[in-house]
Order: structure tokens, then C-alpha cells, then sequence
């Protein structure tokens, strides 16, 4: 008799080794086609994410999404174009990775398994294993946890190249925007991605009440990206600036700002063009002024641009360059015409704006016919293209002119 227990006792024993090593067979499947199937070339998807949920789904026969540390779903596998179920809100999250930190093992949410990506206590990110007709397997789990480990993995290298290019982000700005030889500049911005050639335009941000994190930085890269412009990102004290590539932004930039913070209480200011490197420490400081406008305007909350400022960037700063600038930007194209054609066209706006756009008095002013006034007007409005009946042209203009007499008149002009 006892020798038959030892023998259904060997049996059983020899049968849980079988078990074992096919367990182990298993996990070491699994193992290997989730390796393999993550370091191929990325085919059809668009990222390592998509590709590893592409993998884990046909490992396991089940619909795969992956989430990024706020619940988004930012890759999937074996599900339609609807989201399949519901987002967590932050308090339920927060429960989920309480119960994973304390398990080790997926949480069971509402027709889904979760597992988390995690780094130092930190959701980076989640996969989810969606129920099906079928029971969930030890092997189903096995290959979750396994995918779950690889994402982390995976998570964790992004950031840590995100803060380095942050961080060398920041050094480069800095640089930049404080006065960069050309030719190092052009190294040090190729090194990181970016293209210093062409036009560039300094962008800086604060968001009300002030922020002395990275928050604002990283909106506003997330900003570009989706505005599709490339920008260098960095922070100075409690303010974001950018240097970006290409035409000056609009209104747009701070409406994608504002709804990635889910904040409109921020001021944004953007320098005009600066064709080389030596140029944006100008576009720094017209920002800034920009900037400065803004925040102190009634209508604080938003973007100014630096040629937006019209009559304002005299009545803020009494640079003599930027009234000189302002002259320019406002006559010079009459300037211009003046000069090449041996006109009196800037002295003939002057005084039709001085007498308040009166014919007579003007035309006696300059001792010239109310014919050839009108003459005289309608090529100014040709060559500027301004129209003389909207106030604030006229106000801009009025000043322009006020400002241009006590100019010597063979200063420089701009002619754009």
C-alpha cells in the first residue's frame, strides 16, 4: 500500500514538472516573440507603441491599447475606430495604481485588464487587455506583464532623452538669445535637430499665477508640434522662450497654448525676423517688449506682436533705434519714393494730417492746388497702400510724420 502512494506521489510530482516546464516553455515563447516582434522594423505602424500592441494582441488573441500617462490611448490593436471604453478620471487612476503597486499584478478595471508602466513610483504609461468570449490565461497574463516591462522600459528611455534634449534645449537658448557666433550656432542647433537658417522669431510666454516649472515649456512644444513649426523651447526664470522657425505665429499659438493648459490666463509677446543668429538677441528684446505691452494693457491676456505695436512702441521706450524703426516701418516707402523721384510726398502727408485731413488749409499750407493735393494723396495711397480714413492708420501715420520732422531727413529709410 505504501509503496502505491509513493508511486501516485512520483506521478503527481513528475506531473507537475511537466506543468512547469511547460509553463516555462511557454513564458519563454512569449519572451522571445515579444522581443523580436518589438525590434523589427515598424511596418505599418507609427511608432514602437503601435508595435508592440500590434504584437501582444496576436500573441494573446485579445484587443490591446496602450495609454500614455494620462489615459489617452496612444496605440491599439484589434479594436474599431470608437474608443472601447470609458477614460478614468484622475481619482480613479490614482486607485488603479494604488492597487498595482500593492498586487504587482493587473488590475481588473470594467472589461479590461490594466497593467502600469511605472519609473520610480511614476505612471509613465498603461496597457490594457481587453475581455473577450475567452478566459483570461495565465499566459495572457504572463505576456501583459512581460509587454507592460518592455513599454517601460521603453517609456523610461524617451524621458530621459526628453530632459537631456530639454536641458541642452535650455543651455542653447540661452545662448542664442544672449548673442551666438553664427557659425557655432549653426553646429550646436544641427546637433539637436534644428535648422538655424531662414528667418527665426523669439517667442516668450507667462502664465499667470506664475509657473516655475517646466509647465508652460512643455505646452508650448506641444504647441509646435501641433502647429507643425520647429522651435527650440527653454525657460528663464518664470517665463517660457522659444526660438522658431519660419513666418511669425498668430493668435493660433496662444489658442493651442491656452488649450493645452487649460489656462487662457497668459501673455505671450513675438519678435520680429531675425535672418541669422546675431539678429535674435534684437528679436529677444522686441518680444520681451511685446510681452511687456501686453501685460500691462487692460486687455492683458494674450499674444502681441512686435510690428503690432504701432504707436506704442514709442510711447514705451524712448530707444531712439526703435523710434527710428517705427519712422521707417510707417514712411519708408515714401521716403523711398521721395528720394528717387525728387518728390515732397512725406511733407505733403505731413501737413494733411496736421491740418486734419482739410484740402483747403492744406493746399494753402504747401501753396499748391486742391488738384494737385489730390494728386499728391492718391500716390501716397498707392505707394503705401494705406488707407487714409482708418483712425489708427491715421494716428500711426500722424505720429510717423511728428516723429520725421525732428529726424534729419537724410536718415536711412526702409523700403520693403
Amino acid at each position: 500500500m505504501s509503496q502505491l502512494l509513493r508511486r501516485d506521489d512520483v506521478d503527481r510530482r513528475i506531473l507537475s514538472l511537466s506543468a512547469t516546464v511547460l509553463e516555462l516553455e511557454e513564458r519563454a515563447m512569449i519572451r522571445d516573440a515579444l522581443d523580436e516582434g518589438t525590434t523589427s522594423d515598424l511596418g505599418d505602424n507609427d511608432s514602437k507603441d503601435g508595435l508592440l500592441a500590434e504584437v501582444l494582441s496576436r500573441l494573446t488573441g485579445r484587443p490591446i491599447c496602450i495609454e500614455d500617462a494620462f489615459g489617452h490611448i496612444s496605440a491599439a490593436a484589434g479594436i474599431g475606430s470608437r474608443r472601447p471604453y470609458p477614460r478614468l478620471g484622475a481619482a480613479a487612476r490614482s486607485r488603479t495604481t494604488q492597487l498595482w503597486l500593492a498586487s504587482g499584478s493587473p488590475v481588473r478595471e470594467p472589461r479590461r485588464l490594466v497593467a502600469l508602466a511605472l519609473s520610480h513610483g511614476e505612471v509613465l504609461g498603461a496597457i490594457c487587455m481587453l475581455e473577450t468570449d475567452k478566459p483570461v490565461t495565465a499566459g495572457n497574463v504572463f505576456a501583459l506583464k512581460y509587454a507592460t516591462r518592455l513599454l517601460e522600459v521603453e517609456l523610461s528611455h524617451r524621458r530621459s532623452l526628453a530632459r537631456l534634449e530639454l536641458r541642452l534645449s535650455r543651455d542653447l537658448v540661452d545662448e542664442l538669445v544672449c548673442g551666438m557666433d553664427g557659425a557655432i550656432a549653426g553646429i550646436r542647433t544641427e546637433a539637436l535637430g534644428y535648422d538655424i537658417s531662414g528667418p527665426q522669431h523669439v517667442l516668450v510666454a507667462e502664465w499667470q499665477p506664475p509657473r516655475t516649472d517646466d509647465t508652460v515649456v512643455v505646452a508650448l512644444r506641444r504647441t509646435f508640434l501641433e502647429l507643425r513649426r520647429s522651435a527650440l523651447v527653454s525657460r528663464r526664470s518664470d517665463m517660457a522662450v522659444a526660438v522658431v522657425r519660419g513666418d511669425p505665429l498668430g493668435a493660433e499659438v496662444f489658442t493651442v497654448a491656452a488649450r493645452i493648459l487649460r489656462s487662457a490666463t497668459g501673455a505671450m509677446g513675438i519678435g520680429g525676423p531675425s535672418l541669422d543668429a546675431a539678429q535674435i538677441p534684437r528679436s529677444f528684446s522686441e518680444a520681451l517688449h511685446a510681452l511687456h505691452i501686453r501685460a500691462g494693457s487692460s486687455d492683458r491676456y494674450g499674444v502681441t506682436r512686435f510690428n503690432q505695436l504701432g504707436i506704442y512702441r514709442i510711447l514705451d521706450t524712448a530707444g531712439g533705434e526703435d523710434l527710428a524703426g517705427y519712422v521707417d516701418e510707417w514712411l519708408g516707402t515714401l521716403q523711398h519714393a521721395d528720394h528717387s523721384r525728387g518728390s515732397d510726398l512725406v511733407q505733403t502727408l505731413a501737413q494733411y494730417l496736421d491740418h486734419g485731413g482739410n484740402y483747403d488749409s492744406t493746399a494753402e499750407s504747401l501753396t499748391i492746388h486742391r488738384s494737385t493735393l489730390r494728386y499728391r494723396l492718391k500716390s501716397i495711397r498707392q505707394i503705401t497702400g494705406f488707407d487714409l480714413a482708418d483712425p489708427e492708420t491715421r494716428l500711426n501715420l500722424h505720429v510717423a510724420t511728428r516723429a520725421w520732422r525732428i529726424r534729419p531727413h537724410d536718415a536711412p529709410f526702409h523700403a520693403p
